[in-house]
């Protein structure tokens, strides 16, 4: 069946101070069907608040007027004056906004300007998003969540590292708030925390099947000696023993330095597995050092013609694309095709161009919109098996919090970077 994505309209730019109270727009809610499409793509209406809206956005001092307010309904939650009397759905966004590193700030900007797109085509009148600023501290984040279930929150966007997902989760679970964390630590994943990230155990596992489906059985890997190469590899050997592959050689090297000696030992076992036949080597490497690490192996003797070479999504990196040794190479990210229009009308709209992070959180965001209008914020809902439509394809949360995806392959070439093998579009039968 083939299936609407979620459409990106012309929009002005959105204010981020109007973000903090989020004055939606309503449209109407699709009837669902497998896998659940999280925009409709319905026009949206202008948001009426009694309020005109000047060229030059909402007057601060009206803002604060509406914070020292802080009028309640019943149930306790926060709630603005122009929203007065409706079933309001609130959804908190707890980010490091303030964080001592300007990466990560901009990191959380891009964020909530994903989120803030989200909502503007989707949610309806009585969808109110909270922001938060975590400054990335766990002592904050903490502090920023017990705000956040007293002032009602259905359900929370974030935090996005580990360490601080984890510090939630107990009062989150106490209160059943379901949690959409934007970490890819795995341990901090379930008793009501879903992971919204890619994760490194789904890419590996998309691309090795890949693989594997050509035939190849034996896999090498090379790289950082660092959790995150780690990581990779203990997912390599996970997917290997599921396809009756085996992982045949593991060589790390210190990321500090060169992999000069590593290489070598790598070479060495290629040129034995090469003889008896398929063999993948993957390089979870990014940007200048994966440059200097890959034409180690034809340096050492490697015949690349005769190696799939794989890696992450580290390596979705124009950048690196021209290197010869690369040529062929493979790896596994979110379809191009379904990014495409999110990307420009971001773009458009702000000025920039978005973060992978921006993609996550915008999916993140619609699909609580999405839950929302079907009275659905709960743990229940989050997993529906049949999963959802984003803009980063097809994706589905699992019942200890960690998302599955259909990725697509993508594979290097001389004039650029194409889709080998496009990523699914439902899900099968069976338990996410």
């Amino acid at each position: 069946m083939t299936l609407l994505q979620p459409l990106l309209r012309k929009l002005k730019a959105p204010s981020l101070v109007l973000a903090s109270l989020l004055l939606a727009t309503a449209c109407a809610t699709a009837p669902a069907r497998p896998p659940v499409q999280i925009g409709t793509g319905e026009p949206r209406v202008d948001p009426v608040t009694g309020e005109v809206l000047q060229p030059g956005g909402v007057d601060e001092a009206q803002l604060g007027e509406l914070d020292r307010q802080k009028p309640v309904r019943g149930d306790g939650g926060l709630i603005p004056p122009f929203m007065e009397g409706r079933d309001v759905k609130r959804a908190v966004v707890l980010l490091p906004f303030s964080h001592p590193n300007a990466q990560v700030r901009a990191e959380a900007e891009s964020m909530l300007a994903g989120i803030e797109l989200a909502l503007f085509e989707y949610a309806g009148d009585n969808f109110l998003i909270m922001p938060k600023d975590t400054a990335g501290k766990q002592s904050v984040t903490e502090a920023r969540m017990d705000e956040s279930l007293k002032e009602g929150a259905d359900i929370i966007l974030g935090p996005l590292f580990g360490a601080n997902v984890k510090a939630i989760k107990p009062a989150a679970s106490r209160q059943q708030v379901p949690i959409i964390a934007f970490s890819n630590d795995r341990s901090a994943a379930g008793g009501g925390v879903y992971l919204a990230s890619v994760s490194p155990e789904e890419e590996v596992a998309r691309v090795m099947q890949y693989a594997g489906a050509r035939g190849v059985r034996s896999f090498v890997f090379l790289g950082p000696s660092t959790p995150y190469g780690r990581q990779v590899e203990a997912a390599m050997r996970y997917q290997a023993s599921l396809q009756g592959g085996v992982v045949v050689a593991s060589a790390f090297y210190d990321p500090a330095s060169g992999a000069s000696a590593e290489s070598r030992q790598i070479a060495t076992v290629l040129q034995g597995e090469i003889a008896r036949g398929k063999v993948a080597v993957m390089i979870p490497e990014r940007g200048v050092k994966l440059l200097s690490v890959a034409p180690l192996l034809p340096y050492n003797g490697v015949d690349m013609r005769q190696v799939m070479l794989m890696g992450t999504s580290l390596w979705d990196d124009s950048s690196i694309w021209r290197e010869p040794t690369l040529a062929g190479g493979v790896y596994a990210a979110p379809d191009p095709a379904n990014l495409a229009g999110f990307k420009q009308t971001y773009n458009r709209i702000y000025g920039r161009n978005p973060t992978d992070l921006a993609a996550v959180a915008y999916d993140a965001a619609a699909l609580s919109v999405r839950l929302g209008a079907d009275d659905n914020m709960r743990y229940n809902g989050v997993t529906d098996p049949d999963g959802f439509m984003g803009v980063n394809g097809l994706f589905r949360f699992r019942i200890d919090g960690t998302s599955q995806r259909g990725l697509a392959v993508m594979q290097i070439q001389s004039s650029g970077v194409s889709v080998v093998e496009k990523g699914i579009t439902a899900f099968g039968p069976g338990p996410s």
